[in-house]
């Protein structure tokens, strides 16, 4: 991988900062607070053309591509995580229908989610978990040229806001992945989960009940529903969850050190107590780490190689940002004493927000899994 970005990555990552600097940053703490889904920054996000960054120009995006969707996504997340998910999650459909599905489809639903004018959410984990995926029990039956569907699927964020869904279901004995819109007779967005982190975007339930949909609502060929849901989830979810985390590391780490160079004890700025700077020295650290591993990802995405291809690099680049995200948190609470615990110096909030990507696109044992499998063959 050639370690220096392009101009034209470079310009992308000083757009972002500057949006989420001037435009989120004053606001982040309001929006967590009020807990309400940020429809006016998303549709800013949209007008900069951030949120089809991997998209095709002929379908709205801007085809920048996987690189630069994880420079985007670390410099929203360093400031505001729950922005930098939604394009983690907002992205998952979007692929989805690029990836896998027909040109009728693609011109109906791309230009207005490029655009930020419409949220899309994506559904796999039932009850029965995320994890197993296979056992799921939401079915659907063709009945002349409508499938019928009924389920539920649990855990979705942003399937609230979301005008178009996508989901899979059981049809037989095989899959497939459709799409809903809101408003379809026997849809029904219900229970809201309280979670601790990224508050801002809800997390639902759903329920379908007898709920019909056109032949034409079937994302690609009936049968491959699962293998387009788990290549979406790997190639967009993990890699997205990854960037967060990634975001979230360096907010915490640059808040922490502001504080240690301007606060006083001892007649000098904490930055020069040993303890402080070996802190600081292990965060700084482990960022770089988690940088490479994310944009060697993401680079090698952009060169053409798959999610299969590159199943146990992207296992460790979300595993890692993670863990790293949650290590970051924990020590600048540290170094900020109690000002850490205060949601007004944001660390608090970010700690917060690194717990849920714990499980986001598959959980951290998972990830141990794939790469585990892979390296004891």
């Amino acid at each position: 991988m050639d370690l220096n970005l392009s101009r034209e990555h470079e310009m992308l990552r000083d757009m972002v900062k500057e949006f989420a600097n001037s435009e989120l940053a004053p606001r982040a703490l309001e929006l967590d607070n009020k807990g309400e889904f940020f429809w006016e920054q998303v549709k800013r996000s949209g007008q900069l053309g951030l949120i089809g960054v991997i998209n095709s120009k002929e379908y709205g995006g801007t085809a920048m591509g996987h690189l630069a969707r994880m420079i985007l996504i670390e410099e929203i997340s360093r400031v505001y995580p729950p922005m930098g998910f939604f394009h983690q999650t907002g992205n998952l459909l979007m692929y989805a229908i690029e990836t896998f599905g027909n040109d009728k489809q693609k011109k109906k639903y791309l230009p207005a989610l490029c655009k930020g004018e419409k949220v899309s959410a994506f559904a796999l984990t039932e009850a029965s978990g995320g994890s197993d995926p296979a056992n799921m029990q939401t079915e659907a039956t063709l009945e002349c040229d409508d499938y019928v569907v009924n389920g539920r699927k649990n855990w979705i964020t942003a399937v609230a806001p979301a005008d178009v869904v996508g989901f899979v279901a059981k049809t037989g004995d095989k899959f497939g992945a459709f799409i809903v819109e809101k408003g379809t007779p026997g849809f029904e967005v219900t229970r809201r989960e309280e979670t601790i982190g990224l508050r801002s975007l809800p997390v639902n339930e759903f329920a379908l009940t007898n709920c019909r949909l056109p032949k034409e609502n079937l994302i690609g060929e009936e049968g491959r529903g699962l293998v387009c849901a788990l290549t979406t989830i790997a190639t967009i979810g993990r890699t997205g969850a990854a960037g967060v985390a990634l975001g979230i590391a360096r907010g915490c780490y640059e808040i922490a050190l502001k504080f240690a160079r301007e606060r006083v004890l001892y007649g000098k700025p904490i930055a020069a107590l040993q303890a402080i700077q070996f802190m600081l020295a292990d965060m700084n650290v482990e960022i770089e780490a988690a940088k490479w591993l994310c944009y060697s990802t993401a680079w090698q995405l952009d060169q053409g190689k798959t999610s299969r291809d590159l199943a146990v690099d992207i296992a460790r680049c979300k595993l890692y940002a993670v863990d790293v995200a949650n290590r970051c948190a924990y020590k600048a609470v540290d170094i900020m004493g109690a000002y850490g615990l205060s949601p007004e110096y944001r660390v608090i909030g970010l700690l917060r927000d690194a717990l849920e990507l714990g499980v986001a696109a598959g959980s951290q044992e998972v990830m141990k899994i794939t790469i585990g499998a892979t390296i004891t063959r």
